[in-house]
């Protein structure tokens, strides 16, 4: 039997039309089944981002707990801290004080016994005087250096908000105990790396970034001997490194919760010889 083909004046056998039946029937069969893995892998990937993204929530929100809950958190509007401090590179040692407000206002003061800084972040200025240096106002690493401990303190606040966008970065430990990496930026630019205890849910590091020119720059913070204030938790130990090399230790003796500071406290007009 011969069967008229499409092309005209074109015939074709009884076994070529079963041979390209066959193939179509293949090809159908083929088409099919990618769809069917395409498919697959595309829900398998959305359940994997689900759950990825369940997991960290389910962290922060431990976190979050760990300091005595949201509400605790967020009605913390400043701080007050003093102890003492060890500056490694200087060679030197002295008093620490430090004054936190909402708001990006800081104010640090460090008085070694051989020299004196100032330090304060009023918004998107930072400024600095020493015994050396008069008053100027600063940019670059400098003003990078105060805004990201202003961040550091102010880090549970943002992460309870939705502040920042959270991604995993694996695991490592930090000092001898398994934490939680999460990479964050918020919508300044900021980039941090926070590692998060893996047994309490503290965090006990913190790295910054950020670059001047070509250099890129990474600022820490480790945090630990941790106490009750108030009816939150507060470090009384931080260890400061810059591109892994420790800078200095500070150890916290008093902090006091949401004091009277007046906004002039952050004013450069205030500074003055320690």
């Amino acid at each position: 039997m011969r069967i008229p083909c499409d092309e005209p004046g074109g015939i074709i056998s009884h076994e070529q039309d079963s041979q390209v039946r066959n193939l179509v029937a293949r090809n159908f069969f083929y088409i099919l089944l990618f769809l069917l893995f395409f498919a697959g892998s595309e829900i398998l990937f959305a359940e994997e981002t689900t759950d990825e993204a369940q997991k960290i929530t389910t962290i922060i929100n431990k976190v979050i707990d760990a300091y005595g809950g949201k509400e605790v958190i967020e009605n913390i509007d400043s701080l007050h801290a003093k102890g003492k401090i060890e500056a490694f590179m200087r060679h030197d040692h002295g008093t620490y004080e430090l004054y936190f407000k909402r708001g990006k206002k800081l104010r640090v003061e460090t008085k070694y016994e051989h020299s004196w800084e100032v330090r304060i972040l009023n918004g998107d200025k930072g400024y600095r005087s020493s015994d050396t240096r008069s008053l100027e106002e600063v940019y670059g690493p400098r003003y990078l250096s105060m805004l990201y401990q202003y961040k550091h303190l102010d880090i549970l606040h943002d992460l309870s908000k939705g502040a920042y966008q959270v991604r995993s970065a694996g695991r490592s430990s930090v000092n001898g105990n398994n934490v939680e990496v999460f990479r964050i930026t918020d919508k300044d630019g900021a980039v941090m790396d926070i590692c998060i205890d893996a047994n309490n849910s503290r965090i006990v590091r913190v790295t910054a970034y950020f670059s001047e020119g070509n250099k890129q720059i990474d600022l820490s913070a480790e945090f630990s001997d941790f106490r009750k204030v108030g009816d939150s938790v507060f470090p009384f130990r931080i260890i400061n490194y810059a591109g892994g090399m420790k800078t200095g230790q500070t150890v916290i003796e008093e902090y006091s919760l949401n004091p009277d500071m007046a906004d002039s406290l952050f004013a450069p007009s205030l500074i003055h010889s320690l």
